[in-house]
């Protein structure tokens, strides 16, 4: 720490105090988790820049003014230390230089501390209040999308196909806070079939203070794991507040659950015809099914009614929540050839098991992908693969608690069976990988990288026809 306290005074560490709050979305204890635990702020940035907004424009005036305030305290001790020859000034001047850095980090979040107390949480409880109202008028179907991952996935699914014969909504991206989907909610024209909201949960309550806010009608729960742990702390806090929408919606409603997740699969009885799998759900039984880099097909049966599903998801993972949007299309009135030609139209998202080419190699990239079980799937799904080389890319996993080791060294086992070469992103976990890897007796090439972004950058050099690269989870920069 102390060899390069000198960094604090260069050019780059404003832009890194602007960046890390901006990385850590303004949340001010992960922001000085950060800045505590940062000793060298010249490399900070090495996944992104700083992206100037108005805000950060406003932000970088409070730094330079602070910065300029220190500079005349210092200013004013060493005049007062001349006219008065008293040296004591002098070691003032130092004392303040010394904290000038401090007096920036910490400095900055009191105009960020009031301005959210007095400004930004009066408004956003004023715009939450009319949203329960809008949202609780509104008569189309409410579907809940709840789960430790998999909810934008699932989310993507629905929207698409019931979009074929419903007038149907879904909030963008990861709008999945009250506010956030208070805001979706202010856009709607209150003429929509079918309502599908993705619930972010962060700390217990949270899935029920969305519930009395959306009102669902449906829901579905994607899966359970220890993503979030740290802010959870247990998997049991976890379970109780994922089941807060079960709790909520009681028998009144319909929750399809994920029975693929070992979690959820223990908590689902056999007799609820509403739990999902690639075997089927609610009646409806897979057949025939097929999955390569080009996309997965199955037929779906229920009944009289025969449905060829073919969409460009890769990966079995998919088949379940798949199976579920099908379903629920289904009971909501859509016919086969509907439903069929939504199928057609789900593209992989952005991130997310999203194959490419390059240079004759296969990329799929999944870096959005920040859980155990998407890990488990996408690394099953590299093992089948026909290639020269299998690459399996990763910094690790966040946020996975008292579980951080027995996560990662769970993830260097999967990646011996599954992976020629392993690339590792060097962080704190890294060494769990390397344990795990080890363990499962893995005997093929292993690169550690100190600069993810000049790897990624440069992919096209590390990479050769015939190779297919799996990359998983991006760690961003205020978790390094």
């Amino acid at each position: 720490m102390i060899k390069y306290y000198w960094t604090r005074y260069t050019a780059i560490y404003p832009t890194a105090i602007l960046y890390m709050l901006q990385d850590s979305e303004y949340k001010l204890d992960q922001y000085l988790a950060w800045f505590n635990r940062t000793a060298d702020f010249r490399y900070v940035m090495k996944r992104r820049g700083l992206d100037v907004t108005p805000k950060i424009k406003l932000l970088r005036i409070m730094l330079w003014s602070l910065w300029t305030l220190g500079e005349l305290a210092v200013a004013i001790c060493i005049y007062v230390g001349l006219v008065s020859q008293s040296s004591m000034w002098g070691f003032v001047a130092i004392f303040i230089v010394l904290l000038l850095p401090f007096l920036m980090a910490y400095g900055i979040i009191v105009p960020l501390f009031f301005g959210r107390i007095l400004i930004q949480l009066p408004r956003e409880k004023t715009i939450i209040q009319e949203a329960h109202k809008i949202l609780a008028a509104h008569k189309g179907t409410h579907i809940a999308v709840v789960g430790s991952y998999g909810k934008t996935t699932a989310k993507e699914i629905l929207v698409t196909i019931l979009s074929e014969g419903l007038n149907a909504k879904a909030t963008p991206g990861n709008m999945n806070t009250p506010i956030g989907i208070s805001r979706f909610a202010h856009k709607l024209s209150g003429q929509e079939d079918v309502l599908i909201i993705e619930f972010g949960e962060g700390k217990p309550g949270d899935v029920k203070e969305l519930s009395e806010l959306v009102v669902p009608t449906m829901g579905i729960i994607t899966g359970i794991n220890e993503s979030h742990l740290e802010s959870f702390k247990s998997l049991e806090s976890t379970i109780s507040t994922i089941f807060e929408l079960v709790d909520y919606v009681g028998k009144k409603a319909i929750v399809y659950k994920n029975k693929e997740n070992n979690i959820l699969a223990d908590l689902v009885s056999p007799k609820d015809a509403f739990g999902y799998s690639q075997n089927g759900v609610d009646g409806w039984k897979i057949t025939d099914l097929q999955t390569d880099l080009h996309g997965t097909k199955f037929t779906i049966k229920k009944d009289k009614a025969v449905i060829n599903a073919h969409t460009k998801l890769i990966g079995l993972h998919t088949v379940g929540v798949t199976a579920a949007a099908i379903s629920i299309a289904y009971n909501l009135g859509l016919s086969v050839k509907q439903i069929e030609t939504g199928l057609a139209k789900i593209q992989p998202f952005e991130h997310r098991m999203e194959p490419r080419q390059l240079h004759g190699a296969w990329v799929i990239d999944d870096t959005y992908n920040g859980n155990s079980d998407g890990v488990k799937a996408g690394l099953a799904l590299l093992k089948n693969m026909k290639a020269k080389r299998r690459i399996y890319v990763t910094p690790g996993l966040v946020e996975q608690g008292n579980k951080t080791e027995e996560v990662h060294i769970e993830v260097g086992k999967q990646a011996a069976k599954s992976a020629d070469v392993v690339v590792l992103m060097k962080n704190s976990v890294t060494d769990y990988i390397v344990s795990g890897l080890e363990k499962a007796g893995f005997k093929g090439e292993l690169t550690i990288i100190d600069d993810p972004l000049e790897f990624y950058t440069n992919l096209e050099h590390f990479v050769a026809a015939g190779d297919v690269v799996l990359m998983q989870n991006d760690w961003t920069d205020n978790y390094v």
